[in-house]
């Protein structure tokens, strides 16, 4: 049997530069951090952080944040999003 999602969620793709479009969506269920990735001491990448019902969960640039049909949010990477969903 082959089955088809029927809900339309809200989602926004994070850049690593887009903070104000992810707090848009998300408000109080994002944070942000900065991390020195270049181990250069002058160089800092944003960090995202979504709180889910579980645990706090780190985005990957790519990744997309995502409002469900109960208002909870996940984070869904890029390839699993974009074979699931299609823009409404």
């Amino acid at each position: 049997m082959k089955f088809r999602r029927k809900e339309t969620i809200e989602a926004v793709q994070w850049t690593g530069t887009n903070q104000s479009e992810v707090k848009a969506l998300a408000a109080q269920f994002v944070m942000f951090d900065y991390a020195d990735t270049n181990h250069d001491g002058k160089t800092f990448d944003t960090v995202l952080k979504v709180k889910t019902r579980e645990c706090i969960i780190p985005a990957n640039k790519g990744d997309y944040v995502v409002r469900g049909e109960k208002g909870d949010f996940f984070i869904t990477p890029k390839e699993e999003f974009e074979s699931i969903y299609e823009k409404a």
